[in-house]
């Protein structure tokens, strides 16, 4: 190991960012989750709450929360 530098860099692993596809649409495949999500629901095997899915649209949509 002579030969080697005994101060070798921490590599970081590319992040989730940057690893995707620069021009990739960002709900291209959503649809697809969405309608799983919906058969989850329907079955009665996942709960989803009114209030959790009402501010998620909020943030995504960049509206403010109303008070």
């Amino acid at each position: 190991m002579s030969d080697t530098n005994k101060y070798m860099t921490h590599r970081r692993p590319p992040s989730r960012a940057m690893a995707a596809p620069p021009m990739a649409a960002p709900g291209a495949n959503s649809a697809g989750r969405v309608e799983a999500l919906r058969r989850l629901v329907a079955a009665g095997q996942y709960q989803v709450s009114p209030r959790w899915l009402a501010t998620r649209i909020f943030r995504a949509a960049g509206v403010p929360l109303p008070k």
